[in-house]
């Protein structure tokens, strides 16, 4: 008797016909294409934003300041925009830079910058010196600490040393409100202006300190009220910038299936970051001046 659970020989079998199964279409979502586009393009913005702030402008701050400390000892007799006018020392915050003459978003990258029209170091009336407390460096990060009495040295380019003494520090207020006295003519003025709160803030920190007049020019009383210059954030360079971002973004995407990924970053990679890097520069007029 055969076991009716004991297979059938291989002779004996037979195959039944399958039904045909059709492959169902791949469903594409082009939002999650976008939204990856987009994630990676916010990651890279952040990563180069990153490395700008902490390593590019902190190099490009320390480069100028050598530059400007080499031509510091050079006799001029007329100093212009942009050169190396004083240098400014507090001892107790470790702080020793050259100070720019004019007061510009692009005077401030170089370090701290005297006002244009503001007095001299040891003239009677106002000597106004803005800085960054965060970006380039951070001349003024330590400002925020001084203590009445504290020392402010400073020494004009072919002038003498002059020694301040720290009156007050003032919070989150704006130079052009900060009350000197009833006759600021009488004394040798020193404002040490930096930025403070976040980067869409426009309160300032104001470091007033005062010396006697050791020179006998007439006070020197500056418009307070309108600050460094601005300078056009879309400019030609901008504009190219702008083009080099397009271009890259046209490259990836003409590579990005005939090329591996590791060309891909090597080809677009360098130039959508000084591509940035420029945009960034152009842009910070938009920002508060000494942040």
């Amino acid at each position: 008797m055969t076991d009716l659970l004991e297979p059938a020989p291989p002779a004996q079998r037979t195959e039944l016909p399958r039904a045909k199964v059709e492959a169902r279409p791949r469903r594409t979502y082009p939002w999650k294409r976008w939204l990856r586009l987009g994630v990676g393009g916010v990651t890279a913005f952040l990563i180069v934003l990153w490395v700008f702030g902490r390593l590019v402008a902190p190099l490009m701050f320390e480069q100028r300041q050598m530059h400007l400390a080499h031509s510091f000892g050079t006799p001029k007799p007329t100093v212009v925009s942009g050169d190396a006018v004083a240098v400014l020392q507090i001892p107790s915050t470790g702080l020793n830079r050259i100070v720019v003459e004019g007061a510009s978003v692009d005077h401030l990258r170089s370090g701290p910058s005297r006002l244009a029209g503001s007095a001299l170091p040891g003239d009677a009336g106002v000597m106004v010196v803005y800085g960054h407390r965060r970006a380039y460096g951070g001349p003024f990060a330590k400002n925020g600490t001084l203590q009445r009495g504290a020392e402010v040295v400073i020494q004009a380019r072919n002038g003498p040393i002059v020694k301040y003494v720290v009156d007050r520090v003032e919070r989150n207020t704006r130079v052009a409100d900060v009350v000197l006295g009833d006759d600021p003519g009488a004394l040798a003025y020193l404002l040490l202006v930096s930025g403070e709160g976040t980067w869409t803030s426009g309160e300032q920190m104001v470091v007033v300190a005062r010396a006697l007049p050791v020179t006998d020019t007439a006070a020197v009383l500056p418009d307070l009220s309108g600050g460094p210059t601005r300078s056009v954030p879309v400019t030609i360079e901008s504009l190219l910038a702008l083009g080099a971002l397009a271009t890259a973004a046209l490259g990836g995407s003409f590579l990005r299936r005939r090329a591996g990924v590791v060309v891909i970053v090597a080809a677009v990679l360098p130039a959508v970051a000084v591509a940035t890097i420029w945009l960034l520069i152009s842009f910070e007029s938009l920002l508060p001046i000494a942040r």
